[in-house]
Order: C-alpha cells, then structure tokens, then sequence
C-alpha cells in the first residue's frame, strides 16, 4: 500500500508484509484517542444526567427514586475514574515520543491512497443508533447499574462501538525511520512538484491545490512501481486519498463544533497547516476517527466544556470553554469553629456554608506546542507575565496577566471547594503524573479571554451570569496569602479579585487567576456579595479584604440614598479624593441633617424596599441612623401628627429597613451596626435607641397623656393584653408592624425575631419578612435548591 506523509509530502510504498505490522500501529493511537473521547463524552452525559436530576427535584423533590439517583451518583464516579484510566493510557505510550517540535520521534499524520482497483473513498457515516445510547443514558426511569470503571467502560463502548480507521492515521516517526521503507517525493523531474501542491494562496494562507494533486500523487506511485516489483499491482489510474474530504477540503474554513455539527466557511479560506503542532492537535480533537473529523466529544484532555470548535486544518482549538466544569464548581466556606474541629482530626459539616456555584467562561485558542500541552498533560497551571494590557475600565496598564500552561499534577474533580484553604480538597491531590517529554517546550504560556460567573438565583432556570473578567493583577494588589484561595480587594476604584487557579480550573491547577469588576458587571457583583454573605448566615468572610468591604458597604448606602444604578459609582477611589465614596458619603451625612432630605429618603426607601434588602447589614445600620435623626421641622413635614401619628413615614422607613433582614442573624446585624459609618455597637445599646426612637410622641419631648413615654409601661401592658402574641407574631406583617408605630418597639423585635429563618433557603431569592412568600418558604421544607447545595442531595454533592 501506499500512504502520503502529510509533514513532507512523501509517499511511502509499504511492501504488503509490513502492512498488518503498520495498521496495527495505526489501530493503537487511534483506539487511544477514541477512550479518551469516549470516556469525556460519558462523564459529560452522566453530569448531565446529575443535573436533569437536580433540576427535576427542584421542581417536585419526591419525584426521583433514591436508588436512581444513588446510581447516578455512583456512574459519575465511576466515569471519572474511568477518565483518568484513559489519560494515563494515553500519557503512558506518549512518553516514547521526544519533545514535540525537536527532531526527534513523534507523531506523524498519514493517509492511504486507493492504490488498487476497487478503492472508494472513504466516506464517514453516522451510526445505526445516530446517538441513541446518550437519550438512553439521559432516561431518568432507568438505571445505568455499572459496576465500576470498567463496567462503565464496557457497556458504553459497546453502545458507541469503534469504527475502525479512518483516513488520517498516525505513527510514531521513529517506525517510518527503522523500517526504512522506499519514499517518493517530486520523482518526475517535468512534473508536479508538493511546493506546487501546498502552497500559499494571494493572502498568505496556506491550501492544497486539488488538481495537482491527483497529478503529483500519480506520478508519485508511477516511480515506485517502477522501482519494484514489489509495487507493480500499484494502478496510477485509481490515485487519490482514501478520504478526498479530509485533505482537498480543507481548504475550506472547515471547523467542528463541540456538538459535532460540522460547519462550512462561505468565502474565507482555512489556512492548512501540516506542522507536528498542528498534527498533534487533530490526534487530541479526534481527527484520526472519522473522516469528516470527530469532534470534542465533551471537554479532550482539558477537562473544558462549552462551544468548543476546532479549525481541524489548522491545527487548533478555539470557542468558549467552561472550566472546571460545565456546571461549575460549589464554593463552601469553613468557619473558625469548623477549621478547629478539622485541626483536631474531627469531620466538619462543610455544607453548612454553601456559598454559591460559579465558573470560569473563557476563549483560548488551543495550537502549536503550547495547545498540544494543554490538551495532553493532566492538568493546567497558570503562570503570571509582565506586560502592557487594558484594563476593564478601558485604560491601558502595566501589569501581570494570567497565561495557560499544562500541568504534569494530576487533576481531581471535586464538585466543592472550600475557599479558606483548611479542608482536605485541597491536600492529597493525586500526585504528579510521569513525565511525558512529547509536551514539553511550551513557552510563555497561553494567554486567555474570559470571565467568572455565578449561578443566580433570581434567574427562573437558575443559569450562570458574569461578574467579573479575566484582568490584570496590578501593583497595590496584595492576591491571596498563606493557605487562602480567595480574596477580594478594592484597588484603584475597582473590586479586583485573586483566586486560586484550583477553583477556576479544577483541585490539581496551579498558580493565581486574576479578575476585576467592570461597569456592567457592578450590578451582578453586588448581587454575589449580598448571597456570599446571607449564605455564610452573615459572619464575617475572611476572603474579602477591608477596603472591600467598606467599599460594599458604601454603595449599598449610595445607592439607596442617592437613587442612583450601581454603576455610577464605578472606578470611584474609597477615600482621599473629593469624588471618592467616603467622601460622598460625608457630603450626604451634611445634606441629610435637614429635615426635608430626611424625609426624601424615607420616601425613597418605602417607594424602592428592593434597593435596600440587597445591602450589606452595615449599609442598612447607615441608613437607619439617618431615618432616626429628627428636629421640629421634621414633625411639620410629615403630617404634623401626634402619639402614633408622630413622623409616620421615617418610622415606616425604619421598618421597612428591618423587614428587608432574611434570617436572624441578619436582622441583629442590622441593628448593631446602626450608626453613622456602620460601626459596630451593642445590640442592646442600639435595641435602646429605637425603643426611644419609636416611643416618641411629639417634637420637644411632646407627651400625649394616657400613651407613652410619661404612661410608657401602662401602655405597653394595655397593648399586649388587647393581643395574643403568638397571633401577632404569625401574623399579617402589618399587624405585627404596629406594635412599633403604636409606640412598642421593644414587643416588635421580640415578636418578629423568633419569625426570621435561622439558616437561609439556598437558590432561593431573599424576600423581605413582610412578604408572603418569606411565610410560605420559611413554613415549608426549607430544602436547598439541588443547585446551590453540597450537602447529601445536592447536585455538588462529594464525587468520592
């Protein structure tokens, strides 16, 4: 037979007893390639399974069978197993080949010419079942009841059984230079010439003419005919590639999509690039398993999911890539009582602080020795490199960005991550895989476009949204220290987050990835603040630095105050300039000592209750302070009421500031931190100051006789005899609210604080306590969304 070596030109005349030998080397990197494909395109299908899962018991927790999801649970471990067996097997007859780019061995990309009477092109057809065995696999009535991985190996490589080879074959360089077979290249001295074959277009990019070479392959297979009689059965009539498409068509902008829809360019050419770079990167896409090209199936060897699409001419990889999951990952956090607990060798409950599930969206175009390392090695790590970027507000910076380089450590997929560093996910990571010398020479790493996202629980389907990009890491950043793995600053006017590459790409990733808030984002930032905190049942989150925090807590208080959207207030320095928030923050202070703006605010808060409810507790503590500041003015300004008449509307803002705290513990944040910077103070100092607030009755200490202040215990016991607390407290909001407008703040706290939840519902969107809907979801099951747990049930529950 005869093949055409795609790097050189050369056709090689292969006598028919080393055949069966070549095609059985051929076999070998093929049924390697299609494992590892197989194996992605599995795990992918049984995360899917997981997620039709959750989503089903969200919507009726009782209508999935607990051993259907056991079994589910148990197919993703078993198909992650199975993954890592396939990458290892690959990895293990790699490490023959020397370093991708030198001279020495490596893969050599081969096609078959029809070279005898009867050859027909090769022609990829898709399979009896067209896929069936993956909506099978998605049936949530049916088990899949595999008996680890190989029992998981085997029953899907029967359902997606290999096809044999296809058009494009491979071989290890150092077979073609032993066995010493004859080679033809540009052998009619008048004839075609390869240059004439593969050459550069008008443009520069680089095709294959078509009529030449049916002419060059021809006169190609004339010379080794009669250069043996080994070869004389060769018919130069029947000349061409077994697959035409796979090489005459490549000039076309050929690409496959991550869904293995195949997908034609109009009018611009695909530039051809035969490389060893690029040759290895088709072996790692797939391209020796069909002749239209195997796609992705799933995430290749990066473990990446997403609208991934390969330029299978060029050589390369490029779309967006979901990491380290499609689904992302949970972030969980640990508190100092759970990290003692640890210390001592004791298990912790580390699904008690789910914190949300976000995930890295990004492009990157996977080529040469860079693309092949990524796609090869086990895991990725992140390297920083010094230069001039811009900057997410625009501006043009110098500063270290985040570049993509593989990683001999072994990856390990958890679904959780805990961001303080304490828990096991981060120790016993599998170890370094054995070195393969095929990936080395990556230099400088792979620079990337993306941004972190988080699953919203506002949104109705629970997706993922944006809210931060890939950006810089600029001086003044301090990143993250010790065994931390996360940390949120407040630089330059910006939110700039450092993460450990871990979280973004998966437990076994090396290195730091660096993010900043742009202006768009602000909104979903504040957004993810407000559920990080709620989540943690508002402790304090030792992964966001001071300055943040004060700059959190200033635009929840801009924002309510001054009515103003979130981004206005981008690139905002914290202090020292007169446009800085502290400093606005100042002015309003001044503003709000009249009357008349007080009472705009408190207008202003009970028209738009949502603007505040998603603050931190220290902006609302803020807000309170200024709602409770009167003078003689303010009386004749809201009515010119008495007794429960007095300054009715700031009252009600008051109350509407507290109604907006979820759980208990929020509402008692709120109020410790009522002042005029948020400060912490005592509760019981602060629950005084509202008791006096609300007790009012007139300007100047005016007093109604027979109420309160003067008769302030005889009314309070008139009230609580005319009403059963228990009614009162389980009762309508507004009912409730009039223990305080009536003068009694004091029974008011002491009625609604037993109301509040202790712990948050996750996946859930917080809701004011005067809501209906906070009655119905804190009398019901109070289950977490399967989306937003890690607990036993939960869509990130532990793999292992």
């Amino acid at each position: 037979m005869t093949y055409l070596r795609l790097d050189t030109g050369e056709v090689y005349a292969v006598p028919a007893q080393d055949v069966p030998g070549l095609h059985n080397e051929f076999d070998k990197w093929n049924r390697l390639m299609h494992e590892q494909l197989l194996a992605n395109e599995v795990l992918a299908l049984a995360d899917e399974r997981l997620l039709l899962i959750a989503s089903a018991k969200a919507q009726a927790p009782m209508s999935i069978m607990q051993d259907i999801e056991k079994d589910a649970r148990q197919a993703q471990r078993f198909a992650i197993e199975w993954r890592e067996n396939a990458t290892e097997a690959t990895r293990k007859e790699m490490q023959v080949l020397d370093k991708l780019g030198s001279t020495g061995k490596t893969l050599i990309e081969m096609m078959p010419l029809m070279d005898k009477a009867g050859d027909k092109p090769y022609k990829a057809e898709a399979g009896k079942d067209n896929g069936e065995w993956k909506r099978k696999g998605l049936d949530l009535s049916k088990k899949w009841e595999v008996k680890g991985a190989a029992g998981i190996k085997s029953r899907f490589e029967q359902e997606a059984r290999y096809r044999g080879l296809g058009p494009l074959r491979y071989v290890n360089s150092d077979t073609l230079k032993t066995k010493n077979w004859p080679k033809f290249k540009d052998k009619k001295a008048a004839g075609v010439k390869w240059a004439d074959v593969y050459k550069p277009d008008a443009s520069g990019k680089r095709k294959v003419d078509r009529s030449k070479l049916k002419h060059y392959l021809g006169e190609q297979v004339m010379a080794a005919k009669l250069s043996s009689s080994d070869f004389v059965k060769l018919e130069v009539s029947n000349v061409g590639t077994l697959g035409p498409e796979a090489l005459e068509k490549w000039n076309a902008n050929l690409q496959a999509s991550g869904e293995g829809k195949l997908v034609w360019g109009d009018t611009q050419l695909g530039d051809v690039d035969f490389s060893a770079e690029a040759a290895a990167m088709r072996y790692y896409s797939g391209g020796s398993l069909s002749g239209e090209l195997a796609p992705l199936k799933g995430n290749v060897n990066i473990k990446a999911e997403g609208g991934v699409e390969v330029a299978f001419a060029e050589g390369k990889v490029g779309g967006n890539l979901y990491l380290p999951s499609k689904e992302g990952v949970m972030l969980y956090y640990l508190d100092l009582e759970q990290i003692t607990d640890l210390a001592k060798g004791k298990s912790a409950d580390t699904g008690k602080y789910d914190l949300g599930a976000i995930r890295l969206a990004c492009s990157a175009e996977l080529k040469g020795v860079v693309g092949v390392s990524l796609a090869g090695e086990v895991s990725i790590g992140v390297e920083m490199k010094d230069l001039e970027t811009a900057d997410v507000d625009g501006k043009t910076k110098s500063g270290k960005m985040p570049r993509l380089k593989g990683s001999r450590k072994k990856a390990k997929r958890s679904n959780a991550v805990d961001v303080t560093g304490q828990a096991d996910d981060w120790k016993n990571t599998a170890g370094v895989a054995a070195e393969v010398n095929f990936f080395a020479g990556a230099k400088g790493g792979l620079g990337i476009k993306g941004a972190v996202e988080w699953r919203n629980p506002h949104n109705k389907d629970k997706k993922f949204e944006i809210f931060a990009s890939i950006a810089p890491e600029l001086q003044g950043m301090v990143g993250i220290a010790g065994e931390a793995k996360l940390n949120i600053e407040y630089v330059d006017g910006i939110f700039r987050i450092t993460a450990h590459a871990g979280i973004c790409f998966g437990l076994g990733a090396e290195g730091t990835v660096t993010l900043a808030v742009g202006a768009k984002q602000l909104a979903s930032f504040v957004y993810w603040m407000y559920y990080n905190l709620l989540n943690a049942g508002f402790r304090s989150l030792a992964f966001i630095a001071d300055e943040a925090f004060e700059a959190l807590k200033y635009l929840g208080y801009l924002l309510v105050v001054e009515g103003c959207e979130v981004s206005a207030y981008f690139g905002r320095q914290l202090d020292s300039v007169q446009t800085s928030l502290s400093k606005t923050v100042e002015q309003l202070d001044a503003k709000l000592r009249k009357e008349a703006e007080t009472l705009a605010l408190a207008q202003r808060i009970l028209a738009d209750p949502t603007r505040v409810r998603f603050t931190t507790p220290e902006s609302k503590g803020m807000l309170i302070y200024q709602l409770t500041r009167f003078g003689a003015v303010s009386w004749a300004l809201d009515g010119g009421g008495l007794g429960s008449n007095y300054l009715p509307t700031q009252r009600k803002a008051v109350l509407t500031v507290l109604r907006q705290a979820h759980i208990g513990n929020d509402l008692k944040n709120v109020i410790q931190h009522i002042g005029p910077e948020g400060a912490r103070a005592s509760l019981q100092s602060n629950l005084g100051e509202l008791k006096r607030f609300f007790a009012a009755e007139g300007p100047r200490g005016f007093d109604v006789p027979g109420t309160r202040t003067q008769y302030q215990d005889d009314f309070q016991n008139m009230v609580r005899s005319s009403f059963d607390s228990h009614f009162i407290a389980m009762g309508p909001a507004g009912r409730v609210d009039m223990l305080a407008m009536n003068g009694d703040f004091e029974r008011w706290y002491e009625a609604v604080l037993p109301t509040l939840m202790e712990e948050p519902v996750r996946g859930q969107a917080a809701l004011a306590s005067s809501d209906p809907g906070y009655t119905l979801l804190r009398d019901g099951t109070q289950q977490d969304h399967p989306l937003f747990a890690s607990t036993t049930g939960g869509f990130y529950s532990n793999v292992g």
